[in-house]
């Protein structure tokens, strides 16, 4: 959130409904505002923005049609191959940094798999497909922290 501010939707407490999910998902959260994606995303979206822009005006003398259509192919082209995979990055990097936070915390991360599973298992497999979401699927986040899990745990055990 702006100023720092770190919170998320109560609906998702069912969901996580142990004190070492809730830490799984606040830690994503801190990771975040660590990590500042949200300035990182608002420049992204005015590069994009931007040459959006600069291509309307190099296109100015074209019949409008040609250039409504090139403007348009290059907005879903540049979010499905730009700020989407961009996004994705940022929750991966969020999820990662996240567990290490836990961890130096004294949670459980394990617990985030587990907290994977309950957020796949309700959405009833209605996420859309990965390449056109801000966010890795659900499977790819489980793979992801099972591998990232004993990297966190040495990584932090070398600190202390």
């Amino acid at each position: 959130m702006p100023g720092g501010k770190i919170n998320f939707y109560q609906g998702i407490l069912p969901i996580a409904n142990t004190g070492d999910r809730v830490a799984a998902i606040m830690g994503h959260e801190v990771a975040h505002a660590l990590a500042d994606h949200g300035g990182q995303l608002m420049s992204a979206q005015l590069a994009q923005q931007g040459i959006g822009i600069l291509g309307g005006v190099l296109l100015k003398n074209e019949p409008e049609q040609k250039r409504s259509k090139i403007l348009n192919v290059y907005g879903v082209a540049s979010t499905v191959g730009g700020i989407l995979p961009f996004s994705r990055l940022h929750e991966s990097e969020a999820d990662r940094i996240g567990l290490e936070l836990m961890l130096l915390a004294g949670y459980d991360a394990q617990q985030a798999i587990v907290l994977w599973e309950r957020m796949q298992a309700a959405s009833g497999g209605k996420a859309p497909p990965e390449l056109l979401s801000t966010h890795p699927a659900s499977s790819t986040r489980i793979s992801n922290l099972k591998k990232w899990i004993p990297e966190a745990q040495e990584k932090i055990k070398k600190m202390f």
